[in-house]
């Protein structure tokens, strides 16, 4: 949360993963919330993190699983943007408006930490926090196999220079992100997503981190007749995922053949869902206190 247009009232903020819209939440005062608005870049269009697209078959990463954080990054009064994406980068997006009137920029700049780009190996989930106490923003960063990194800033409030990260979350234990239905998850799960807050009011900042994982549904139990039904489909959708590698191209008479070719996929796999053993996406907020100030 935070104040983007300087009315008093903390807004929310939301990435989408396709095409990498950013969803602005006004916020109005007494816990409500006005309808979501997409942030827009200068020339009007839906702002993303990323750069123009070669196509809708390849678009830019850095456009994707958008995840942002609203921060004074480089201390002049006003919000700017750092976004977090499925190739695992932070994007700075400055605002070149001012507290009440943000204006976001055509730049777009990969953050840097210890002279590299910064890549977390995919699904970047940023934070910024003081988290070592020392008056300015330091970087905090979800990612896509659990761990969670701490960036120092060794700069300044107004020129921050990120030191190497460390890892402060290590690894998720969960074996592919997949547990079995009943089973207690051993750790916190894939694509993290932190925030730091003195939870406990001791005086320093614990995490509170977001999660992703899927729960293996036990085997259906079916007739004969679904048996049969079950390898029909099953046939069919390997058939129809030949006929979409065959297509080649991306101009618009190659998206003309797929598109129906994708509806017959789209028919298939629903029908296959109560047939086929699935995952059911999941997730928890874990609550890591934190013991020391250097951890």
């Amino acid at each position: 949360m935070a104040d983007l247009d300087g009315d008093g009232h903390d807004d929310v903020f939301s990435g989408s993963y396709w095409p990498g819209n950013i969803y602005w939440f006004r916020g109005l005062g007494g816990g409500a919330f006005a309808a979501g608005d997409m942030l827009k870049g200068p020339d009007g269009a839906p702002l993303h993190a990323g750069h123009e697209w070669k196509s809708e078959r390849d678009p830019d990463l850095d456009s994707l699983a958008a995840a942002p954080w609203l921060v004074d990054w480089d201390g002049d009064g006003d919000l700017d943007l750092l976004v977090g994406n499925i190739a695992g980068h932070v994007v700075l997006i400055r605002n070149d408006g001012d507290a009440r009137q943000p204006r976001f920029s055509a730049e777009r700049e990969l953050l840097a930490a210890g002279g590299h780009t910064i890549d977390v190996g995919g699904d970047a989930g940023p934070t910024a926090a003081d988290w070592d106490g020392d008056g300015t923003w330091d970087l905090l960063v979800g990612a896509a196999d659990g761990t969670v990194r701490f960036y120092r800033n060794t700069g300044t409030a107004t020129e921050p220079q990120l030191a190497a990260g460390v890892e402060i979350v290590g690894k998720s234990a969960i074996q592919g992100g997949r547990l079995a239905k009943g089973d207690t998850p051993p750790s916190t799960g894939m694509r993290t997503k932190v925030h730091a807050a003195d939870w406990d009011g001791d005086g320093d900042l614990d995490l509170l981190v977001g999660d992703y994982y899927s729960v293996k549904l036990p085997e259906p139990e079916l007739t004969d007749a679904e048996r049969e039904r079950r390898d029909e489909l099953r046939e069919q959708r390997t058939a129809v995922l030949r006929e979409l590698t065959a297509i080649q191209g991306d101009d618009a008479a190659a998206e003309q053949k797929r598109t129906p070719i994708m509806e017959r996929y789209a028919r298939i796999s629903s029908e296959l869902r109560d047939l086929e053993p699935r995952n059911e996406p999941t997730g928890n907020v874990w609550l890591l206190r934190r013991e020391t100030r250097g951890s």
